[in-house]
């Protein structure tokens, strides 16, 4: 029965890492699409991106380099509110579980 528990709080473990790598990763390829998107862009169409909005000097390649910081702020803001909303408390819960369970230091140890 004890050792039912301490597979159920691994198995706990395992999935909230698995699943916060999983969030980070998703918004991080996010961010390296739309950023590499646009250098094979600026390489491959420059003229496109050279076009200008009206006759100001603001070019298409502008409005995308501010789209692509504003993305990259938005996203960390994102994943930056998940975690204090969630991955923090839920990392509090799971240690508990595993000191509590006498897994932390197996863990530690890579057991």
């Amino acid at each position: 029965m004890a050792n039912d528990n301490k597979e159920a709080v691994l198995q706990r473990f395992r999935q909230f890492v698995s699943f916060r790598n999983k969030f980070g990763l998703t918004l991080a390829i996010a961010v390296l699409i739309c950023y590499y998107g646009f250098i094979i862009g600026v390489g491959f169409f420059p003229e496109v991106l050279g076009y200008r909005l009206g006759p100001s000097s603001i070019t298409l390649g502008i409005m995308f380099g501010i789209f692509l910081i504003v993305l990259s702020i938005v996203l960390t803001g994102i994943y930056t509110l998940f975690a204090n909303k969630y991955f923090d408390k839920e990392q509090e819960e799971v240690i508990d579980e595993l000191r509590q369970n006498g897994l932390i230091e197996d863990l530690q140890e890579g057991r």
